[in-house]
């Protein structure tokens, strides 16, 4: 994606301001406003379903459904059935705000089960489109046929005057390049008299291309979903016109605390350079402190991958995996991304990856084979150890794995570089992990690794990404500074935050043990950086996954930046 000049200054400027930790307030453009509310989207009315004469749509929640008690708070707040007369109940459009693996969802199920009129859901990916298809029919009595699906290749309507249609943000949006399926597809959500619109990561709508697509249906309710009511452009307050406002918000922590959600211990480990490294990256300039060119994604290479770094990361992944955990790492930098995954021969995932092949991996993920043989037979045995072939244990991600991805075997997650200072990618990264299966044995805790590269931008950044976690989550952070080598590990000096608790029995074992048969650490010689650092300022281009405009991942493949 290629930013338009305006929509870069601004970038700059605010990024600038970071950097130097300055507050300067700039006087708002009332015409660039205007251009993100177009004057159709307004807030809708309450919708008294009951009276509406479109097509109804028959169908229940399954009785073995476990509605939790916060999501039935959640719909109370939406649906009001407080008269006693059945044609004054009444539906709210609004945002609901849940934490990641809280069920929003199923939510939004209730919801539409309630209002039971024609549903559009618009994913931010092709993928979570279809998870959400997924759940739909798992959760409720609803036909496969009263489905449809407008993502990516698969493009058809339901049967029926009404039903449920799963699309993208992007599908909707107009193309000169569209097929011949796609105007067929696009004309059929236009002409369709829809009852509810759900819009799934709903802090993409504000986007000028998404809001002026949802603005166009015709529904007469919209609900959002969201775990992160955050943007970093100020735009976020445009969703109580464009959406409604927000009639349900859930704490992290409660939810956490009451084993709805996983609990989570934060640890940011910082590292030095290497002086090899430290002497290339002091060297580099860049024109006016920019923040865009170059220069700057050459140094932030150096710093995503720092010798040190690469081998806290291996040495984690080693750790984690001998301890049967499933371990997502994410790096935004396309490069970088790849050589991490290529030197730890772990398999990846970025926006190039084809959505069949991403797919696959995703589903391999999800394998998790007990180590235990003990009392099975050998056909229970030979099974076991055919799918644990198949098995994968820690898959890298660029940042389209930030949102939608439904991964209940993850439960360690490390961040080898982010999207600057952007708090809603630290959340969004945060909730990959709150799914966790194992998150109600006694003592088990998510966790959630930030890698860090001292006398960098990074250490601004993070402090800033932090700040949600902290202030509005409740999660407090320990810091790890990774001193020398020592005994086959590290000396750690650990900083424990007061919210650390007090029977977390890894503590800094991950880079203070020995491991056998661990391997050679990654560059650990002068030779390998020098190999590194020709590699890295060889580069002519470097690739790097851009935001679109609403800062979050695309549904096909990743817009990709030559810079």
């Amino acid at each position: 994606m290629i930013l338009n000049d305006d929509s870069q200054k601004n970038r700059l400027a605010d990024l600038l301001a970071f950097v130097e930790n300055t507050k300067t307030s700039k006087p708002e453009k009332p015409a660039k406003r205007q251009r993100t509310q177009p004057a159709e989207a307004t807030q809708l009315p309450d919708y008294y379903f009951n009276q509406d004469e479109s097509p109804s749509l028959e169908f229940d929640l399954k009785p073995t459904v476990d509605v939790r008690p916060y999501q039935r708070e959640a719909l109370d707040a939406i649906i009001d059935t407080t008269s006693k007369n059945p044609k004054e109940h009444f539906a709210r459009s609004g945002i609901v705000v849940l934490p990641c693996g809280a069920g929003k969802t199923l939510t939004s199920i209730l919801v539409a089960s309630s209002v039971k009129r024609p549903i559009l859901v618009v994913c931010s990916t092709i993928i979570a489109a279809e998870q959400f298809a997924k759940e739909f029919l798992n959760f409720t009595n609803l036909m496969a046929s009263k489905t449809g699906m407008f993502a990516g290749a698969k493009k058809w309507p339901f049967n029926g005057p009404a039903g449920v249609l799963f699309t993208t943000y992007t599908m909707l949006v107009e193309s000169k390049n569209r097929t011949i399926d796609s105007k067929r597809m696009s004309t059929f959500i236009e002409k369709t008299d829809w009852g509810l619109v759900i819009l799934d990561e709903v802090h993409c709508v504000p986007a000028n291309n998404f809001s002026k697509a949802i603005a166009k249906i015709n529904t007469r309710m919209r609900l959002g979903l969201t775990a992160t009511m955050l943007r970093e452009d100020e735009k976020i307050g445009d969703l109580e016109t464009l959406v409604g406002p927000t009639v349900y918000h859930a704490k992290w922590k409660e939810l956490a605390d009451k084993g709805y959600i996983a609990k989570v211990i934060c640890t940011q480990i910082e590292s030095n350079m290497t002086p090899y490294v430290k002497s290339t990256y002091d060297s580099i300039q860049t024109q006016n402190n920019s923040l865009l060119g170059h220069g700057h994604h050459l140094k932030s290479l150096l710093a995503i991958l720092n010798p040190k770094k690469m081998q806290i990361c291996q040495r984690l992944i080693q750790y984690h995996e001998a301890k049967g955990d499933k371990i997502l790492v994410f790096c935004d930098h396309i490069d970088a991304l790849k050589l991490y995954a290529e030197k730890t021969n772990r398999p990846l995932i970025y926006g190039g990856t084809p959505t069949d092949e991403a797919r696959i991996l995703l589903s391999r993920f999800q394998i998790d084979v007990p180590k235990n043989e003990e009392d099975l037979t050998w056909n229970q045995i030979a099974a076991r150890r055919s799918l644990r072939a198949n098995q994968i244990n820690t898959l890298f991600l660029s940042r389209i794995g930030d949102t939608s991805l439904d991964l209940p075997a993850a439960t360690v997650l490390i961040q080898v570089s982010s999207h600057f200072g952007s708090r809603r990618q630290e959340a969004q990264r945060l909730g990959r992990i709150l799914r966790a299966k194992k998150r109600n044995e006694k003592g088990f805790y998510s966790r959630f690794y930030t890698l860090v590269t001292n006398d960098t931008l990074e250490v601004q950044f993070s402090e800033k990404r932090r700040q949600f976690l902290e202030e509005d989550c409740g999660y407090g952070y320990q810091i790890w500074q990774v001193g020398d080598e020592h005994e086959g590990g590290w000396t750690v000096e650990a900083n424990e935050d007061t919210t650390t608790p007090l029977d977390d029995e890894v503590k800094t074992d991950p880079l203070t043990c020995t491991i056998q048969g661990g391997g050679s650490r990654l560059y650990a010689n002068a030779e390998d950086e020098k190999q590194l650092v020709d590699h890295l300022t060889g580069l002519k281009k470097c690739v790097i996954e851009v935001e679109d405009e609403m800062d979050t991942v695309p549904t096909t493949a990743a817009k990709r930046k030559r810079t």
